[in-house]
């Protein structure tokens, strides 16, 4: 039996008020990511009856992934960067564990063009303890909102819900893939790097080629400058490492 909170709701139930609560007049911006978690997020709003606006950030994905989104969200739009992910790898640097560019170039600074506050995510409160802190309302910014209205919720739960509604989901996870997002991603660990290395070869080639454009341009000139040599094969098993 599902678990009730205090005012005797479902989190089904929960979630649907938290988002007809807080509904701004001009409506939500509604981001989806492809995932299971947005997935639920979307089939909630929808529910609630709310106005949204929903919005996808192109990322280096999986094909996949966002061959799902256009399958079953045709009412998504995608917003694009100035540049692609691969163009800046070489113009910039490989984005690195400790210092990133990539999601704040990505997803953050294309959304700053839709005038929209409210903003509905899909961040539930046991992925991490950064996003625990994040809790069920933050304030990002003076013209930014963001909302979480599954914050509380459980993998479990969230896997039970799509399946118990006949929601659809990613294929990639019914080959194993427990979170999806940024194929070169650099927050992964070593092991689940490895795993995307073996599963997406064309993308992680590209990735080298860029970072390879980027090594004979500026990187080995600063690598010099530090004080150490090193080979771009021993830069790139290092980037695979998180060193």
């Amino acid at each position: 039996m599902e678990q009730l909170n205090l005012k005797g709701q479902t989190k089904e139930e929960q979630a649907i008020e938290f988002i007809q609560k807080h509904e701004p007049p001009e409506g939500y911006m509604g981001c989806v990511s492809g995932g299971k978690d947005s997935e639920v997020l979307k089939h909630l709003t929808v529910m609630s009856g709310v106005k949204v606006q929903w919005y996808y950030s192109l990322m280096p994905d999986p094909p996949e992934l966002l061959q799902f989104i256009k399958k079953y969200h045709s009412d998504v739009k995608i917003i694009r960067p100035k540049n692609s992910f691969w163009k800046q790898v070489g113009t910039w640097f490989p984005p690195h564990r400790f210092s990133r560019w990539c999601c704040d170039y990505i997803k953050e600074a294309p959304s700053k063009k839709i005038p929209l506050t409210h903003r509905l995510l899909g961040v539930r409160g046991e992925e991490s303890a950064g996003r625990r802190k994040k809790g069920w309302i933050n304030q990002f910014t003076k013209k930014r909102i963001n909302y979480h209205p599954i914050f509380d919720w459980l993998e479990w739960e969230i896997w039970e819900y799509i399946e118990g509604n006949g929601l659809p989901h990613c294929s990639l996870y019914d080959e194993g893939f427990s979170r999806l997002g940024c194929v070169v991603c650099p927050m992964r660990s070593a092991k689940d790097t490895a795993k995307w290395r073996a599963r997406f070869p064309p993308q992680y080639r590209l990735f080298e080629k860029c970072c390879y454009r980027w090594w004979e341009r500026i990187g080995h000139h600063r690598q010099r400058i530090r004080g150490r040599e090193m080979l771009f094969d021993e830069f790139m098993g290092n980037w695979y490492r998180g060193k």
